[in-house]
C-alpha cells in the first residue's frame, strides 16, 4: 500500500500516512511521512520508526476493537516526538483523532496541531488499512 489516508467526517482535513521506507509491509518499518492538512494549513514531517518498530498501526487496531468507545484517551507517540496522535470518542460515535506533527525532535522545530474527526463505523476499515500500510502491530 503506497499511503494511507483518513479524511476528515468534517470535509474540510486529511490525515495522511505515506512513503514507508521500506515499502514493503512484510518487512519492519524503518520510517514514513506523515501529512496533516486543515482549513488554511498543511504540514508534512518524516517519522522515524527506529529499530523499535514504532508504528501506530496497533492504535488503530484497538479504537476498531473498543468501536462502542474507550474510556480515556487512546494515544501513540512516534520514538523521537515527531509525530502523536490522541484519540477520543463521544457518546454518539464522533471519533476525534487530534493530531500533533513537529518538524523534529527539538523544542525550536515547528509543530501544527489539527484534529480530523470520524465515525466509529469507519474504525475497522481505518485498522486494517494501517495494518496493511504499517505491518502488523508489535
Amino acid at each position: 500500500m503506497e499511503s494511507f489516508s483518513i479524511k476528515s467526517a468534517s470535509g474540510v482535513g486529511i490525515l495522511e500516512f505515506f512513503d514507508r521506507l521500506p515499502a514493503d509491509p512484510n518487512v519492519p518499518i524503518e520510517g514514513f511521512w506523515t501529512r496533516i492538512t486543515d482549513l488554511n494549513i498543511s504540514a508534512a514531517a518524516e517519522v522515524y520508526a527506529g529499530y523499535a518498530n514504532e508504528h501506530p498501526a496497533l492504535l488503530f487496531v484497538e479504537m476498531a476493537q473498543q468501536w462502542r468507545g474507550w474510556p480515556e484517551e487512546l494515544h501513540w507517540r512516534s520514538l523521537e516526538g515527531e509525530l502523536s496522535l490522541h484519540c477520543t470518542q463521544d457518546r454518539a460515535g464522533h471519533v476525534s483523532i487530534r493530531v500533533d506533527l513537529r518538524s523534529g525532535p527539538m523544542e525550536w522545530n515547528w509543530s501544527v496541531h489539527a484534529t480530523i474527526m470520524s465515525e466509529a463505523g469507519q474504525l475497522d476499515e481505518m485498522a486494517r488499512r494501517a495494518v496493511a500500510f504499517f505491518g502488523q502491530p508489535t
